[in-house]
């Protein structure tokens, strides 16, 4: 019987490893094999920590998700003002995916939804269901506080949005000359009032 320690960490390291094969390969890309080569165990010893792949995308979506709340929430608590949270949200989208080198997980799984197992399915529908839910609160609180102005539902610009954040730091990594950065800040400027 493993120490509940290291059972821990090796879980920790599976998760870390799968996801960066996930962000530089895709989901369908790399298999236990690999990802058990890569960390330097059996593969056998993966199937312990996660029994299907489908396991182990469920538990990435979670662990993508528990890395990225501790950021929004600190952007939050930096810019009360909603357009410097999302030119902020845009410096730390670039910095951490367009020129990283590695794709935004969420779009890696969008591409390849068809193929996913349902239950993971299911998770990135939620994922995806929970990011523009968030951004319209975001944009709902600024036109509320007058920072931001733009026609219908908030829902609706929400979805405008998280599209051009999603396929603009896409953009960026094949298009130099189309920086992502310059990208949210002219969508930004679209929305901001004439007054302000």
């Amino acid at each position: 019987m493993n120490p509940p320690q290291i059972v821990t960490n090796t879980r920790q390291l599976l998760l870390e490893t799968a996801a960066d094969l996930l962000q530089r390969v895709g989901y369908a890309s790399f298999s236990f094999r690999d990802l058990a080569d890569a960390v330097g165990i059996r593969a056998a010893s993966v199937h312990y920590h996660f029994p299907t792949k489908a396991d182990l995308g469920v538990a990435l979506v979670d662990w993508f998700r528990a890395q990225d709340n501790p950021d929004i929430a600190a952007l939050c608590q930096a810019h009360s003002n909603i357009r410097d949270r999302l030119l902020a949200l845009a410096d730390h989208i670039a910095e951490h995916t367009c020129t990283s080198g590695k794709s935004c997980p969420i779009n890696l799984l969008l591409s390849e939804f068809s193929v996913l197992p349902e239950v993971l399915q299911h998770k990135v529908h939620a994922w995806v269901d929970d990011c523009i839910n968030d951004m319209a609160a975001w944009l709902d609180q600024g036109r509320n506080a007058g920072q931001l102005a733009f026609p219908g539902s908030a829902k609706d610009q929400a979805r405008l949005v998280w599209s051009v954040i999603e396929h603009g730091s896409q953009l960026a990594r094949t298009h130099s000359d189309q920086p992502f950065v310059a990208l949210m800040r002219h969508l930004v400027a679209t929305m901001t009032p004439t007054n302000a």
